[in-house]
């Protein structure tokens, strides 16, 4: 396996990454309508991860751009 090969890999994980962020933000958004007391905790991990994902996205992209 190369490189290329590798970054598309991850490219995959990449993409289960974003769909399991969708369901935490649908969760998100469910708690909020129901006034739980968690919501802004789990908001919080939310757009922390939701963050960390969108720097290694851009990484990734440039990665495969430059191989």
């Amino acid at each position: 396996m190369n490189i290329q090969e590798s970054l598309l890999d991850l490219e995959e994980s990449a993409q289960k990454i974003s769909d399991g962020l969708s369901a935490m933000r649908v969760m998100v958004l469910g708690l909020d309508g129901a006034g739980s007391q968690y919501t802004g905790a789990l908001y919080a991990i939310w757009q922390y991860l939701s963050d960390a994902e969108s720097d290694f996205r851009k990484c990734l992209k440039a990665c495969l751009e430059a191989g």
